[in-house]
C-alpha cells in the first residue's frame, strides 16, 4: 500500500466513506455505527452531536483504528490527505496516531496517567515521534503548556495529575494532543465536567488552534450549545448512523430531520421563560442489537407513517447554495 499524500486542493483532509463497526455476540453480529461517511477540510471544525450511545465515541475509535477486541470495523475509504488508512499495520497507524492525528478523550483524569509527572507525559510523544531528547522535549512542553493557557507552565510540568484542576487536567490533554502539530485532531466530549466559564476557554482555544494552524478538527459533543458555538458543519447521529449532516447555519435555521427538530425543542435557550418546561423525545435510543423495523427512530417519531417501516433513504438537498444530506422519507417526499 503507497503511502503517498495527496495535498491538492480538492482533496477533503479526513474523507470517510461508508465506515461501519460491528461486534460479534452469541446471538450474532452487532452493528454499532452503521454506514457513516462525511469529510472534515483543513481549518474546518466537524461536529457530530447526538445522544448518548449512538456511535460518536465508537466512531472516533475507528479512526484511530483503537476499537476493542471483538470490534471489526469495516470501511469502504478512511483517508487522511488523501493517504488510505484502512489496512494500515498496526506499526503504520502507530506512526499516524499522536503524530498525524490528535485525541483528546472524554475523562483527562483516567486518560492521564496518575504516578507520572503531566510533563514527561506531555514530553512522550515527541520523544516517541520527532526524537527529541527528553531535555528538548521537556522544553517544548513547557511551551505547549504557556500556549494552552497554563499558569507557570515551567512549575506545572512538574505536577501529578491529581494536583491540577478538571481545566487544567483538560488543557494538558490538548497540549499532549497538539505536541506533534497533527494535522486533524478529534476530541470527545472535551469540555464534559467543566464548569462554563472554563468550558467556553476551552472551545474557543480548540477554534484557535484549529484556524491557525490550519488543523481539522472533529469535535464529539452531545451539547447544541456547544455546537453552536464551534461548529462548521454538523453531524447529527442517531442508532449508529449520521440522519442528517449540512452546515451549522442551516442545522439550527432549518432542521429537516425529526430528530434533528427534536434535539432542537429539547435544548435550553437564552429566551426560555423560568415557567417553560422543555420539550421531551419521547423513548430512549434502541440498543445496537435490537432496532426497530425500518428508521431507527420511528418509535420515537411523531411524524411516523407506513413508509417508515421501512429502511429510510439518503436524500441529498441543496439550500442556498449548501450542500446537505438527510435520511428520511419526509424529506424525500
Amino acid at each position: 500500500m503507497s503511502d503517498a499524500v495527496d495535498t491538492s486542493p480538492t482533496v477533503p483532509l479526513l474523507r470517510v466513506d461508508n465506515l461501519s463497526v460491528c461486534f460479534e455476540t452469541e446471538k450474532g453480529s452487532v452493528d454499532v455505527v452503521r454506514s457513516v461517511s462525511f469529510q472534515v477540510e483543513k481549518g474546518q471544525t466537524f461536529c457530530l452531536v447526538g445522544e448518548s450511545g449512538c456511535g460518536k465515541s465508537m466512531t472516533s475509535f475507528a479512526l484511530l483504528g483503537l476499537v476493542p477486541e471483538p470490534g471489526k470495523v469495516k470501511a469502504d475509504s478512511i483517508s487522511l490527505d488523501g493517504r488510505e488508512l484502512t489496512g494500515l499495520s498496526e506499526a503504520a497507524m502507530n506512526t499516524v496516531r499522536g503524530r498525524q492525528i490528535g485525541m483528546i478523550f472524554q475523562e483527562p483524569m483516567t486518560a492521564l496517567n496518575p504516578v507520572i509527572r503531566v510533563g514527561d507525559q506531555v514530553a512522550e510523544p515527541l520523544i516517541q515521534h520527532l526524537h527529541l531528547s527528553r531535555r528538548d522535549a521537556l522544553k517544548k512542553a513547557e511551551k505547549l503548556f504557556a500556549m494552552v493557557g497554563i499558569p507557570a507552565p515551567e512549575r506545572r510540568l512538574r505536577d501529578f495529575p491529581h494536583q491540577m484542576s478538571g481545566g487544567m487536567r483538560q488543557r494538558v490533554m490538548i497540549a499532549m494532543a497538539l505536541s506533534c502539530r497533527p494535522r486533524l485532531l478529534l476530541a470527545d466530549e472535551p469540555t464534559t465536567a467543566l464548569d462554563v466559564t472554563i468550558q467556553g476557554q476551552i472551545l474557543a482555544l480548540l477554534r484557535e488552534l484549529s484556524f491557525s494552524q490550519g488543523m481539522g478538527l472533529l469535535l464529539i459533543t452531545h451539547d447544541l450549545g456547544v455546537v453552536a458555538e464551534t461548529a462548521d458543519k454538523v453531524g447529527v447521529m442517531y442508532a449508529g448512523s449520521i440522519v442528517e449532516q449540512a452546515p451549522v447555519n442551516a442545522i439550527f435555521a432549518n432542521p429537516l430531520h425529526p430528530y434533528t427538530k427534536g434535539l432542537m425543542r429539547s435544548a435550553p435557550t437564552p429566551t426560555l421563560s423560568p415557567t417553560q418546561r422543555l420539550e421531551a423525545i419521547p423513548g430512549t435510543v434502541p440498543p445496537p442489537g435490537a432496532l426497530p423495523e425500518g428508521c431507527p427512530f420511528r418509535p420515537r417519531c411523531n411524524r411516523a407513517h407506513d413508509r417508515c417501516l421501512t429502511e429510510p433513504p439518503l436524500v441529498h438537498l441543496e439550500e442556498n447554495g449548501l450542500a446537505r444530506e438527510v435520511r428520511c422519507w419526509l424529506a424525500a417526499e
